[in-house]
């Protein structure tokens, strides 16, 4: 054990006095300085908590009339956006343009019928001695010509027919019948043999507006689904946007209630004024926030509009949606596998790329058709008819005999009929002057035009012919080279269609997944809120006991807001994930209840 000593006690004590009684000194000599540097502190401001009260918060009015209400289940948005949406009724115009496009593919095999009518008259000076001149050396003569021709194409085989019925009806002061009636019937079948025998231009057109109308179906169908896809997204965004606004109105509510709690604890002492301005200021933030959610609201609401509405002058515009769909979650569990093989089976998409494949496989056919050589069997009958009137057919003398230069023998110049490529025409032949009677015109030959025509169907002027027309190009580059193009196209389909099964492959993946991981997230988020709100319960209470300051109760608050928003937002992703599901399996329409039905062919009067 350390002992001390009496007189070391002492030392030590005269020590520590005489540096107390420096200390004190000094402080004596300072303190004048000291209170001229720092002046005393003013008192401070008076805080009147009276004066803080809460604001009412307006409901949102913009562009809405009061009254003007459409609560909405998520199947009525989406009949309304089949009704009304543009989109929708453009799609089914190009339904409806193709159809008129394939009618007018198809008019070429509507038959034809053409005519002409022409009247001439010539007066042509000759000198010849022809008998029945009388005066001037001319010849006069008049026709009157009425055609008509129809012609048929078919579609089966590439065949064409064509049929003509000419007239004419002739005066002439040269032929023997002053007026003549000449009617031909004259029927022509030409069949491709080679080059447009299986198809042709017209034919490959018919084929592919066909596949094209197919095509547009399906692209209706694809539309369909994603202005269905996109109408629920939208309502789902609109239900998530007002539950955001309800909360975000609760929480000023709360903070409302917590500032008349915090006045009350500050009047009886237990809180200082100071906290009424934190609550006070948490207040107008959250007032802020419930602003920025009404904002939200309109433009979610909007957005569903434009999906839904007929035009601008719709009444929806001015009317306040409000859905009624719940955020439930509905119970679904599909393997990838299946939802792949639904895909699959649905997709418009994998049914757009099989019709692009057949529309090019015509296109080849089409193309390697033309590469042949044209040869055409072409085979024609006609049949002719003669009527007329003329002078009698009494003998008559020659008026103006002369001498044949060749035989030195006199003769005359006679008018009589010969048939010419199928048709009477008059010539002039010298007969010897001792048979200066003209010719007889036959029996059958005299009369109007129902004898003309009665001769015409007797059929005992007939002309057939059959033959081929063949044209052989050299080298033919240009249906080569088309061919080769089209070959090429087809094997770029076959690589579009292995990337799009691919990007299928992985969307379904992506969008099982998507509801699976929403599933997890509305268990934590409910987890969350109840956490959340046992602790704001626990802070009021110590709050309440003056136990816990202003600052932890509101973040506490806010904490409870933030949780309720998450499970909001998890819910509605888990509904937009389902939403986003059907659309990649292309489910969408059956899942809806909704039935396309196809659109009523046009028909041309």
């Amino acid at each position: 054990m350390k002992t001390y000593r009496l007189r070391d006690v002492s030392r030590n004590f005269l020590s520590h006095s005489l540096t107390v009684i420096c200390a004190i000194f000094c402080a004596s000599l300072i303190s004048p300085f000291v209170a001229a540097q720092n002046p005393p502190a003013q008192p401070s401001t008076t805080i009147n908590t009276q004066d803080i009260v809460a604001r009412p918060i307006p409901l949102r009015t913009i562009g809405l009339e009061p009254g003007k209400i459409k609560k909405w289940s998520q199947r009525d948005a989406i009949m309304a956006a089949l009704e009304n949406n543009i989109e929708i009724d453009l799609e089914r115009e190009n339904v409806r343009l193709m159809q008129y496009d394939l009618i007018a593919a198809q008019g070429f095999y509507d038959p034809s019928v053409t005519s002409s009518i022409f009247f001439n008259k010539s007066i042509t000076p000759t000198a010849a001695r022809v008998t029945g001149l009388e005066s001037g050396n001319t010849v006069t003569s008049d026709a009157l010509i009425y055609n008509f021709s129809g012609t048929q194409n078919f579609e089966r085989w590439g065949s064409r027919v064509q049929a003509e019925f000419n007239n004419r009806r002739q005066g002439s002061n040269i032929n023997t019948l002053t007026t003549s009636y000449q009617p031909s019937l004259e029927f022509t079948f030409t069949q491709p043999l080679f080059r447009g025998l299986a198809i042709d231009q017209t034919r490959r057109q018919i084929r592919i507006t066909k596949k094209s109308m197919d095509l547009t179906d399906a692209q209706f169908r694809q539309r369909v689904i994603l202005i269905i896809s996109q109408v629920q997204q939208a309502y789902w965004d609109l239900s998530l946007a007002i539950n955001n606004e309800r909360v975000q109105r609760d929480s000023v509510t709360l903070a409302e209630t917590f500032l008349e709690n915090t006045k009350r604890q500050v009047e009886v002492g237990t809180q200082a004024p100071i906290e009424t301005i934190s609550a006070a200021t948490q207040l107008e933030q959250r007032r802020q926030s419930v602003f920025q959610a009404m904002n939200a609201v309109a433009q979610a609401e909007n957005r569903l509009k434009a999906l839904t509405a007929s035009g601008p002058t719709d009444e929806l515009w001015s009317s306040l949606i409000e859905p009624t769909e719940p955020f439930d979650i509905k119970p679904y569990s599909i393997q990838v596998t299946e939802a792949v093989k639904l895909a699959h089976e649905n997709r418009p998409e994998i049914r757009q790329q099989s019709l692009n494949k057949e529309i090019n496989s015509i296109n080849v056919d089409f193309f390697r058709n033309q590469a042949k050589p044209q040869i055409d069997l072409v085979a024609s009958y006609s049949t002719n008819g003669l009527g007329g009137t003329g002078p009698s057919r009494t003998s008559t003398t020659c008026p103006s005999p002369f001498t044949d230069p060749v035989t030195g023998r006199p003769v005359c110049a006679a008018v009589v009929p010969e048939i010419q490529n199928g048709a009477f025409v008059p010539a002039i032949r010298t007969v010897p002057f001792e048979s200066t009677t003209l010719p007889p015109v036959a029996d059958r030959f005299i009369g109007g035009y129902g004898t003309a025509l009665g001769n015409l169907f007797k059929n005992q002027f007939r002309t057939w012919q059959v033959g081929v027309q063949i044209s052989l190009p050299i080298r033919n580059r240009t249906a080569k080279a088309n061919l080769g193009r089209q070959l090429e196209i087809g094997r770029q389909i076959d690589l579009q269609t292995r990337q799009l099964m691919q990007n299928i492959e992985q969307q379904v993946r992506n969008a099982v997944q998507e509801v699976e991981t929403a599933k997890m997230r509305i268990d934590a988020a409910e987890a969350q809120e109840n956490y959340a709100r046992q602790q704001l319960d626990g802070e009021n209470k110590r709050f309440a006991a003056g136990l816990q300051t202003t600052f932890i109760v509101l973040t506490r608050q806010n904490e409870l807001a933030g949780a309720q928003l998450s499970k909001l937002q998890a819910l509605a992703d888990y509904n937009k994930a389902m939403s986003n599901l059907q659309s990649v399996m292309s489910t969408t329409l059956s899942n809806n209840g909704i039935e396309l039905k196809q659109e009523a062919p046009v028909t041309i009067k």
